[in-house]
């Protein structure tokens, strides 16, 4: 019954027409109420006018926004009242998302994010009907339709994506003659005007708006906020310098990708005594310009953390902070907070400690150099020996961190090649260096650092938490590892981290090891910021935390402000409830940031895509499902679907999960085989590529 009502979504469903989904016959009506009314008690649905939903599994709370001058309240759908405060973003009658406090007293909470109502700009696609035009969605889910004069479609014509204005309503004389009858009048589309044309589908600009409209991104900045950015010194001052450890005869440089926008830490390491190596992770002192409270601090809170798109960012910091006065820079002065860790040849982390410092950067690395510097003894650059000093601390790092069952996940991702114009001209798969593995274990090793030192000294922080699988999901990942042959048998419920790094790791080189890593990566739980320390289960640690990113994150912009209070032997800035209340809104901020910039990412496929109609290539099938194969092409990092509509046969999904087997010819369509497939279509609107089989080759006897 709940996985019927969690598949309706935000739908209502009446207990009869549950009975009918689930096939249960009339004489179960009786006892599908008592189970609902039951749920509805445990608080796992909600009712209203005698039908019924699944609650959000997030604990948040959909509701419409009221304003007067008694104040501001949420409405939920069943009639339940939250006292919020006021709202800039909200305007009465949006429906909102709010997010619920749990202190005692009566029933308060925050507005998190407009979910629908009045928009002050639409952006949609502008169809020519005639002497009129209507606007529909693009890349938005709702469902809407506005009409455009001819006098007012600013030029647009058919297809374009455009932004417009609503318009006062316009009532035609029989609507008015219906409404002097007493009639209620028929529903009539509103009215717009264009104020903007953005291209077609595809085009940089256009997609961009679509995805921030459909998101209700943030984009501007408020002007408090970027007043105060404007009134920040570029330079510390005298004291300043004074009371923060001098680092500026340190070797630091900072490791980026080439089209990195910000560079919020630097690292640096020094062989000492007896093999053991010394790191240094300086991580740029944001909360030194943005105090808690102030106009910039309420916005970073307000957007939980930067946007990126391969063409552009949406920053959580004014750009002057986040691009300069914070960017960790070449050979200029930079306040930061430091992570200093002694760690002996086997890995251990012997010594650990933090203070506030100031920084030269030696050099502004990309991954690649830096990368070229670690592997070549011949190499020839001013850092060589420290970038091979940070490759062996690295080395040394990850293998104790694999022993003791750690997961590494080995999930290509894609990297768009664009042209000047913003256009993608290549989709590639996205090199791992070493150099890019050594960041990685540096920063797991400052952010474990950090928080084990915050959690011994009984410090609220904002924790990261991933939580072990569910029971139902680790028996079905166990399942799934042993059909595969990676481990001897299903473990049930009590799969363990090193579990399944083993079963990774015997499935390198497999033909299903993408399938399998993927599989994997969708059995877990999301990981989530949390008031309090959960442990990691991916990682395989007690305690984790996220410290070293606080230009584009704003859980690492807390944890500096509590571990500098620690530091200081000031008092706790930070109340459990104050922590929790910041985990759940940054939570869901960091979920709408991942689905915006996934989508983005399709669109730019789409985009690229679009010129290759029609051809042939060759790929590999790196997905089954019962809806067809899917298949990432040799030639780009591009995946698309083989519906199993055109395979001309009909074929049903084999017990093991991997491969789409024809009745009636026992023909095989399996993971890793090798395919050539025909790009038949390109869907810019649902950002959907759809190929057609040409010819398969077996990966394997079967």
């Amino acid at each position: 019954m709940l996985k019927a009502l969690e598949a309706r979504g935000r739908r209502w469903l009446a207990p009869a027409a549950l009975v009918a989904e689930l096939s249960l016959g009339g004489g179960a009506l009786r006892s599908v109420r008592r189970i609902l009314r039951t749920f509805e008690d445990e608080g796992r649905v909600e009712r209203v006018r005698g039908r019924f939903r699944a609650r959000r599994r997030d604990g948040l709370v959909e509701g419409i926004f009221e304003q007067d001058s008694a104040g501001a309240r949420v409405v939920e759908d069943s009639g339940a009242i939250w006292c919020v405060e006021r709202d800039a973003a909200a305007q009465a009658g949006d429906r909102v998302l709010l997010q619920p406090f749990r202190e005692g007293g009566p029933a308060r909470g925050e507005v998190l994010q407009v979910l629908g109502g009045g928009r002050a700009t639409w952006v949609g696609i502008l169809q020519r009907r005639g002497r009129l035009a209507v606007v529909t969605p693009y890349r938005d889910d709702g469902e809407w339709l506005v009409r455009v004069s001819h006098a007012d479609m600013g030029g647009a014509s058919d297809g374009e994506v455009v932004v417009l204005v609503p318009l006062p309503r316009r009532a035609t004389s029989a609507r008015q003659r219906g409404a002097s009858r007493g009639e209620r009048p028929a529903y009539a589309p509103p009215w717009g005007r264009v104020i903007e044309r953005l291209g077609r589908p595809g085009d940089p600009d256009a997609d961009f708006a679509a995805v921030v409209w459909r998101r209700r991104l943030p984009v501007e900045f408020p002007a408090a906020a970027l007043a105060q950015t404007a009134s920040v010194p570029d330079a510390l001052d005298a004291s300043e310098l004074a009371r923060r450890v001098d680092l500026r005869d340190r070797a630091f440089v900072t490791i980026d990708p080439a089209t990195a926008r910000d560079h919020d830490d630097a690292v640096c390491v020094e062989a000492r005594a007896r093999g053991a190596l010394c790191l240094w992770v300086a991580i740029a002192d944001v909360a030194h310009y943005v105090p808690l409270g102030s106009p910039i601090d309420r916005e970073a809170l307000r957007r939980g953390n930067s946007v990126y798109f391969p063409d552009r960012a949406i920053p959580m910091l004014p750009e002057r902070l986040s691009g300069d006065v914070c960017s960790l820079r070449p050979d200029v002065d930079r306040a930061v907070l430091v992570v200093e860790l002694e760690i002996d040849g086997a890995g251990r982390v012997t010594r650990r400690t933090g203070y506030p410092g100031v920084i030269r950067s030696r050099a502004r690395l990309c991954y690649e150099d830096a990368a070229r510097a670690m592997e070549r003894a011949d190499a020839v650059h001013p850092q060589a020996q420290m970038l091979r000093d940070l490759a062996e601390a690295a080395r040394r790092l990850g293998a104790r961190r694999r022993a003791a069952g750690s997961i590494d996940f080995e999930l290509p991702e894609a990297a768009i090649v664009l042209d000047a114009r913003g256009r993608p001209v290549d989709v590639r798969r996205a090199e791992r260096t070493q150099a890019h593995r050594a960041i990685e274990e540096a920063m797991l090793a400052a952010n474990r650092a950090v928080a084990e030192l915050l959690v011994d000294a009984d410090v609220a922080a904002i924790h990261r938490a991933h939580d072990a699988p569910a029971p139902a999901d680790a028996e079905a990942l166990g399942e799934l590892l042993a059909g595969f042959g990676l481990i001897d048998a299903p473990l049930g419920a009590e799969l363990t981290p090193r579990d399944v790094a083993h079963a990774l790791a015997r499935a390198r080189g497999h033909p299903a090891e993408q399938f399998v890593h993927a599989a994997v990566l969708r059995c877990m739980r999301q990981a989530r910021y949390a008031a309090e320390s959960r442990g990691h289960f991916a990682l395989a640690f007690d305690h984790y935390l996220h410290f070293t990113s606080p230009i584009r994150r704003y859980a690492d912009l807390v944890v500096h402000r509590v571990f500098m209070a620690l530091l200081a032997g000031a008092p706790p800035r930070l109340s459990r409830e104050t922590a929790r209340r910041i985990a759940e809104r940054i939570s869901y901020r960091e979920r709408l940031a991942i689905e915006a910039e996934r989508e983005m990412l399709d669109l730019k496929k789409c985009a690229f895509m679009a010129d290759h109609v029609g051809e042939i290539h060759a790929g590999q099938v790196t997905g089954v499902a019962q809806h067809g194969l899917y298949v990432t092409l040799d030639a780009w990092f591009v995946e698309g679907l083989v519906h199993v509509s055109t395979l001309k046969e009909y074929v049903v999904l084999d017990e093991r999960g991997w491969a789409l087997v024809a009745e009636r010819s026992g023909r095989r369509y399996a993971l890793s085989d090798r395919v050539e497939v025909r790009v038949a279509k390109v869907d810019r609107i649902a950002a959907r590529i759809d190929f057609e089989l040409v010819s398969t080759q077996p990966a394997r006897s079967e």
